[in-house]
């Protein structure tokens, strides 16, 4: 006599005798067969038999009756044949000797809130398992084999990647080409401060929100990963609910994976279908559950490789000097290096404009570099904090007796400069008497000492950076329009670290090497919640800033590994702050944690300028206003 079990689900083990010609399925207690499948009808479907031909009908349920290949409204059946109800997966057989579960009353163990179909250890078996070939229809199997063969290329194809950035790119590839996903993402783990506890990627950042909008992701699906850690899958119109969150947003499948190594997480990778009628199955599951596994190792192993080789470096050669370069594979970066090629074959004046800490000094020292001028040296100049008489003096020099103090002659930074570079950094907080100067020197080549009659012819090649906003400066006469026109010649604004975010990732890994070979200490690395949130933040002082940040964490971090409370309280998320003194004005709060910053860096204004996110000449403007100049 044919028996139906329920080989998965709510019930899983049980089995029924099929005496009858006709047997109902459905959550109703008048059924032969009764489930507690959520997504069960009533009467769901029945199994009836004629000329000893069985089939299972759909009895017109709102879930409808499933097998692989979809929705179905009958199907014959034979010995192995599995159909399913919402998540309950049944088996027909018809062999004597298969065993046969006595009927038990359901255990009601339907606890999950979520409807979140996983692989966590010891649920179900697993899909290459001899158990699952017997149970596993030809389709079944052919499928298995070309994941393993999909499987065994793809492992091929990581052996070759040589950063992380690749690695995210193979698996990115595999969610798209093997997997048929819509949108295939790489989530970066952070603090759990928002039940989330991931952040995008920032190379899959823009590329989505282009292509797809602001949909939304699974919140529950990505959420209960990070809870779980184990590879989940959720759908729509199929073995299990999904949350409200992908109903609205349209999402008809989704699933993802954790990148895991023990209990640290890497990384998840999330792929989800937004059209069509076909879901994500269990088998897909284990595929990505695979790529995923196969790729947590390759980055642990990543990092302890890098650990070791830096460990050799320090341990058999003393530090040198890195020459500094520009770093980053965005657009804008290879932009900047067109720039400076061409720039640098050019004398006429540079202007670089860009906001602090964007690398404008890097830039102009990378022009100069490039030059013809490169075996002169390049002569700076701060042209903020300075009286209007020390910067005329330090620019254009002095003849003796010129003012008080002038004790001898002096030549100035464009007599030293002769056929070199002079950089001028703030050039917008010049005065206007010394902006007329520099154009004399610009437009004719000619400087004149203070204090002296003579005219002294040099070739100079100017290159000006700023912060400010020339243009609304000339507007409100701070800045001479016709400097401006003639140091924007050549003109170009640096990119802000938060404009490339794609390039974070090799900023991080540079500073930690830089910083291991100044400080002679091993090479730490960032935890990945800690690097997730450097990845989040939006990084007003730009790669200075991260640069101090990198530096800080690895003098002030006693671990190898660099965790979220080894990082600035801005970086890592502001704590609600509370008073036990008198309340005060704002002015009066800011001047004090002006002067508490200037005290903590010695004196140095550079340093207090930086750690407060400032220009200094905004700084210097305070100190004078507070009478601490």
């Amino acid at each position: 006599m044919p028996n139906l079990r329920i080989v998965d689900g709510i019930g899983a083990g049980q089995s029924y005798k099929l005496g009858t010609l006709r047997t109902t399925i459905g959550r109703d207690a008048r059924n032969q067969v009764q489930i507690g499948d959520p997504k069960s009808s009533r009467v769901h479907a029945e199994i009836t038999a004629a000329d000893g031909r069985w089939q299972v009908r759909d009895m017109g349920s709102s879930n409808g009756t499933w097998n692989e290949e979809g929705r179905i409204e009958s199907m014959p059946l034979s010995h192995g044949s599995v159909f399913r109800i919402g998540a309950t997966y049944f088996r027909f057989e018809t062999r004597p000797g298969d065993g046969e579960a006595t009927l038990v009353e359901n255990p009601g163990d339907w606890s999950d809130p979520d409807h979140l179909i996983g692989l966590d250890e010891g649920k179900g078996a697993p899909l290459f398992s001899v158990e699952a070939e017997a149970d596993a229809s030809a389709k079944e199997l052919a499928r298995a084999n070309a994941y393993l063969v999909l499987l065994h290329r793809l492992v091929m194809r990581v052996n070759k990647a040589t950063s992380r950035d690749q690695l995210f790119e193979v698996l990115d590839d595999a969610a798209a080409e093997i997997l048929e996903g819509d949108r295939c993402a790489v989530f970066l783990p952070v603090p759990v401060v928002d039940n989330l506890g991931w952040v995008l990627w920032p190379a899959h950042e823009r590329r989505l929100r282009a292509r797809f909008g602001a949909v939304p992701f699974a919140r529950t699906l990505l959420s209960a990963v990070r809870t779980r850690k184990v590879p989940l899958l959720c759908t729509m119109d199929g073995d299990i609910n999904p949350s409200a969150s992908m109903v609205s947003a349209g999402v008809r499948s989704a699933m993802a994976a954790p990148l895991r190594i023990g209990d640290e997480i890497h990384a998840a990778l999330y792929v989800d279908r937004l059209e069509g009628e076909a879901p994500f199955t269990r088998t897909e599951l284990e595929f990505l559950a695979a790529v995923a596994n196969q790729l947590a190792v390759q980055l642990h192993n990543r990092a302890n490789v890098a650990e070791l080789e830096a460990e050799v470096v320090r341990l058999t050669s003393a530090p040198k000097p890195v020459a500094a370069r520009l770093l980053g594979e965005d657009p804008s970066m290879r932009a900047l290096e067109a720039f400076i090629a061409g720039a640098a074959h050019s004398t006429s004046p540079v202007l670089i404009l860009g906001e602090s800490g964007t690398g404008k000094e890097l830039v102009a020292r990378a022009i100069h570099a490039a030059s013809k001028r490169a075996d002169r040296p390049l002569q700076a100049l701060n042209c903020a904090g300075f009286t209007e008489q020390l910067v005329d003096s330090s620019l254009f020099g002095h003849a003796k007796g010129a003012f008080t103090g002038a004790d001898d002659q002096r030549p100035g930074l464009f007599e030293l400069a002769d056929q070199a570079t002079v950089l001028l950094d703030e050039v917008g907080e010049l005065p206007l008497s010394v902006q007329g100067k520099l154009l004399r020197v610009l437009e004719q080549g000619e400087v004149q000492r203070i204090g002296d009659a003579a005219i002294r012819r040099v070739d100079v090649r100017v290159i000006a950076i700023t912060a400010r906003d020339l243009r609304e400066d000339v507007k409100s006469g701070r800045f001479r329009e016709d400097l401006l026109h003639r140091l924007d010649a050549l003109s170009i604004t640096t990119p802000t670290l938060r404009s490339r975010p794609g390039d974070c990732e090799a900023l991080i890994d540079h500073f930690l090497h830089d910083n291991a070979q100044r400080l002679a200490q091993p090479l730490k690395r960032f935890s990945p919640e800690a690097r997730g949130l450097l990845l989040k933040y939006h990084w007003p002082g730009n790669v200075r800033q991260l640069k101090h940040v990198i530096e800080r964490a690895c003098i002030m971090s006693a671990d190898r590994i660099i965790q979220p409370s080894d990082l600035p309280e801005a970086v890592r998320g502001p704590a609600v702050a509370t008073f036990a003194t008198p309340l005060a004005s704002l002015a009066t709060i800011e001047r004090a944690h002006v002067l508490r910053v200037l005290e903590h860096c010695g004196g140095n204004k550079k340093a207090a300028a930086e750690l407060l996110e400032i220009d200094r000449s905004t700084l210097y403007a305070k100190l004078r206003q507070y009478g601490q100049a």
